[in-house]
């Protein structure tokens, strides 16, 4: 993922968030945890094919 510097940040939040949601003890915490993994886990999917198009695997 050399083309996002951060995609390693947002890859372990993206993990914690979907713990965080998990174990969350209202709906309305679990339903902002689980938006913030899906915003992070992006972030890492963007990286992923940004990275491959970089190379030429597109």
């Amino acid at each position: 993922m050399s083309h996002d510097r951060h995609a390693t940040y947002h890859a372990e939040r993206a993990r914690s968030e979907a713990v965080r949601a998990i174990g969350a003890s209202s709906t309305d915490a679990a339903a902002i945890h689980q938006e913030l993994c899906l915003r992070y886990s992006g972030r890492v999917i963007a990286a992923l094919i940004l990275g491959a198009v970089g190379k030429g695997m597109d």
